[in-house]
């Protein structure tokens, strides 16, 4: 038996750091200080891989950057056990996305939250009341968004799901959905 050793290279371009325009768009978008200054560049990479991520264009990653980082800013202004403070599907993908990076994550959450900021992925589905539970505490994070920033949380336009859910899906989507 003979076996061949394929040999792939990469020519890895890494992205710049994030940059001082960025950091002052995304405060002027509402998001506080410390959490603009995040540097998700090779987190929005990542997601742009059609292999290793999920293939979004850079568009997709500016939006989804911007709504991960008011949903940040929210849990800093309205913080848990008072809140529950519930991400839609494209700031929860980002979530996750950065979650990945653990190091970045762990600095990151040290200095906007002074320690880890935990991610409890199961709310919601632990029966009926749950459920509900969940539906309210969406319906708050809408409201609270709304005083906060000035404007609805709305989806992100690309998404092909025809109902208004602002990608906090209660209804059967499509599976080709790009933020599902």
């Amino acid at each position: 038996m003979v076996v061949k050793t394929i040999e792939k290279t990469h020519n890895l371009i890494l992205p710049d750091p994030i940059s001082v325009e960025r950091i002052e768009l995304l405060k002027s978008k509402g998001i506080a200080e410390t959490i603009a200054s995040f540097d998700l560049e090779m987190v929005k990479m990542k997601m742009t891989e059609p292999d290793e991520g999920i293939g979004w264009t850079v568009e997709q990653c500016e939006d989804a950057e911007i709504e991960y980082k008011r949903f940040l800013t929210l849990c800093i202004h309205y913080p848990f056990p008072n809140y529950s403070i519930v991400p839609n599907k494209i700031m929860d993908t980002m979530w996750h996305y950065h979650i990945l990076d653990t190091r970045a994550y762990h600095r990151d959450c040290e200095s906007a939250f002074g320690g880890y900021f935990h991610h409890f992925p199961y709310f919601g589905l632990r029966g009926e009341e749950d459920a509900i539970n969940l539906k309210n505490a969406f319906e708050s994070t809408k409201e609270l968004y709304l005083i906060l920033f000035g404007e609805s949380l709305v989806r992100e336009s690309a998404s092909d799901c025809w109902h208004d859910c602002e990608n906090r899906c209660w209804n059967a989507c499509s599976k080709d959905d790009k933020f599902s």
